[in-house]
Order: structure tokens, then sequence, then C-alpha cells
């Protein structure tokens, strides 16, 4: 019904009635498009989905020369969930080996509880300071041995059960052990800490990991096998066994 806006015609009026013209196909064109934008929206979403990646990682620092430390190359293996599993296992072991390299120290500087540990067995805590700490672990009776090993296996079963839905291999953080919320940061360290504070800690946590992994390592190779570590060779504080078994020593 309405001609066509030729050059040297353009005043506002024939403007307004352009725009008003383009108004008026928008809901044409747009229905038109609608099918097409939201597939290919949700082929982009799905091909630009977070997943876990080596690169992205904490944990990358000036102690590996600002790059990932993978010289066997687990991180190639497995997908994500396989990836997640490994940082898992890392931070697990890594608070593992810093609580037992906290109870070496204590262990060789004498330092213990009073008292007994076990009244009917007749065994004290300053006894079990005067050995090697695998000649302590075999000097406590068989239900105490019992006792500490259910405890394991009750803090394992509760890490990888508890939380099903937030599982590390289900999108869920590696380490997060907040479900567990009386055996999480009982004194609340981190209630009154920022977020960028809690992550600086997160990757300091890891770091201290992977160096206590070292040290105790170490320190169970120096044991059982004299001069494999030199720095430690000839200490007078490693005594005994290197190793034991959950219920005797090899």
């Amino acid at each position: 019904a309405h001609g066509p806006i030729c050059r040297g015609q353009i005043t506002d009026a024939s403007l307004e009635e352009l725009g008003r013209r383009e108004m008026l196909s928008l809901p044409q064109s747009s229905f038109a498009l609608s099918a097409p934008v939201s597939a290919m929206r949700g082929v982009v979403r799905s091909g630009l989905a977070p997943r876990m990646g080596v690169e992205t990682m904490e944990g990358v620092g000036p102690e590996t020369g600002n790059k990932v430390f993978d010289p066997v190359g687990f991180a190639t293996l497995g997908g994500d969930e396989t990836l997640a599993f490994f940082r898992h296992a890392e931070i697990k072991h890594g608070r593992v080996a810093m609580a037992a390299m906290v109870g070496f120290l204590f262990h060789i500087n004498h330092i213990h509880f009073p008292g007994y540990l076990s009244p009917t067995a007749g065994v004290t805590f300053e006894q079990l300071s005067a050995v090697g700490p695998f000649e302590a672990w075999n000097m406590i009776p068989l239900l105490g041995q019992l006792q500490i090993l259910w405890t394991i296996a009750g803090l394992e079963h509760a890490s990888e059960c508890l939380d099903p839905a937030g599982h590390y291999t289900k999108g869920g953080t590696p380490g997060n052990l907040k479900f567990l919320k009386n055996f999480w940061d009982t004194p609340g360290f981190t209630k009154k800490l920022t977020e960028a504070q809690k992550a600086e800690k997160l990757v300091s946590e890891l770091k201290n990991g992977r160096l206590a992994m070292i040290g105790i390592a170490s320190v169970c190779a120096a044991t059982a096998v004299p001069g494999s570590v030199p720095l430690l060779a000839n200490a007078p504080a490693l005594t005994g066994p290197g190793f034991a078994l959950p219920f005797g020593t090899f």
C-alpha cells in the first residue's frame, strides 16, 4: 500500500514511516528464524560446556616451572571423570601424608600423651614414643588397631558415598569434604575467609600435601633401605622397620 521511499525524499516523516515498516516486518522474520537459532544455541552450549582440563587445574607454580608436571602422562588417561579421580586422590593422599609427617615429627621428638594407651594390655604412650613408628603400631593391641582401621574406612566411605549428587566424578569438586559437617573444619578456620582467601589456601593445601608425600616417602625409604636418601643417612631418629602390615611387620 505504501510506495518506496526514493532518494532525495528523505525527511523526518519518511524516516518515521521506514521505521514503522521495519517494526511491522520483525515478527515474521523472528518467527522464521526462531527454530534455527534455538538449535544453533543448543549446539553452541553443548560445544562450550565446561570441561575439566589439566591446563586449568590449580597447583601449577614456580615449583614445577609454571608448567603442568606430568611426565608419565596420567592426565591423558580416560576422560574428565578420570582426571577428577586423579585430582581427588592427589588431594586425599596429600592430606594423609601431612597428617603422617606431623605425627612422625611428634613421635621422634618424644611428644606424647601421658598415661596408658591400653591399661588392660599395659601399654603406655611413653613406651610407644621410645620405639620406631612401625614398632609402635605393632605394640598397639589388636582391638586398638581395628578401631583405627575402622575409623579410616568410615571416613573413606563417607567421602565417597554421603554426597552422591556432588561426587567428584559427577561434576563435584575433588577433595570436597564440606558435607561431613562434624568433621570438616571443626574449629571454623574458614568461616570468615573470603572466596579469594579460600582459593589461595586450597592451593597451599595442595602444594603442602605434595611436599608431605615426598617427605613421608623419603622417611619410609630411608628407614627401610639405609642410605637410599642421602640427607637422611644415619639419622638417629629413624629406627625400627620401614614398613608394616596392618597386623605385623616385614
